[in-house]
């Protein structure tokens, strides 16, 4: 297993629901199944999708719903049981930011037996899975945003017993559970880009999902499950082509 991150930017980086896709972290994860790391990543990936849902559609819960495909009370039941309180204000402006943008690369490199579970859960950006030559997963996350707010949100990598799990999600909200949502961080969750990008071996079993964009899967023969909120699904038998030949 190996584990990279490079970072590219003029100056140092700031210091640190049920959806089409999203898994229901409500239930208890045994240790087989990775155990409190693994329920804890997917929990705070259920409340970054909320707040993606919420940053996308301007602070309007309802609209929000409709992005989700669920209704307005499921939608504030989910936000209850997670601890999010609605803004602060009815409609959120998301105000563009000043100042360079920055991006960061993480790379994950393992092994994920025939059967195996690659979890990719996005929440604004594309995710692309491409099938592998060799015998290993290898997983890119590309971030990149406005440095003022670049790490509001994070990619996050659990190894389990069943295969591998990477979601990108919104830090520090388990601080604001009692708290209504600040500005700044709906604003940051709408701002930051992650596109994720996997390579995978045949007989690896591929769950992808994001909220706002598009998902391509190009050349795999395995088992895949795909779902976008605001995008398009694409199966490819090869990459398409770019330019004349």
């Amino acid at each position: 297993m190996l584990i990279k991150e490079t970072e590219a930017g003029s100056e140092a980086l700031a210091p640190p629901v049920s959806v089409p896709g999203a898994p229901d972290a409500s239930k208890d994860a045994s240790p087989d199944d990775g155990g409190p790391a693994l329920k804890g990543l997917l929990e705070a990936y259920e409340r970054s999708v909320i707040l993606a849902a919420i940053g996308a559609t301007g602070g309007r819960q309802r609209s929000a719903a409709r992005l989700l495909r669920v209704l307005p009370s499921t939608l504030h039941g989910r936000m209850k049981r997670l601890g999010i309180r609605a803004p602060r204000h009815r409609r959120v402006h998301v105000v563009p930011s000043s100042g360079p943008e920055v991006s960061a690369s993480l790379q994950w490199k393992g092994t994920v037996p025939p059967g195996g579970i690659i979890e990719l859960r996005g929440l604004n950006g594309s995710v692309r899975i491409e099938a592998g030559d060799g015998d290993q997963v290898e997983v890119t996350a590309d971030r990149r945003g406005p440095r003022a707010i670049f790490s509001a949100v994070e990619v996050k990598i659990v190894e389990h017993s069943h295969g591998v799990t990477v979601c990108a999600v919104c830090q520090g909200l388990d601080a604001l559970s009692s708290q209504p949502l600040p500005r700044s961080v709906t604003q940051g969750v709408a701002r930051i880009k992650v596109d994720l990008l996997a390579r995978v071996p045949p007989g690896v079993h591929v769950i992808a999902s994001t909220v706002n964009d598009d998902i391509d899967v190009i050349g795999l023969t395995g088992t895949v499950e795909a779902e976008t909120a605001n995008g398009r699904v694409r199966f490819l038998s090869a990459a398409p082509r770019v330019g004349r030949t």
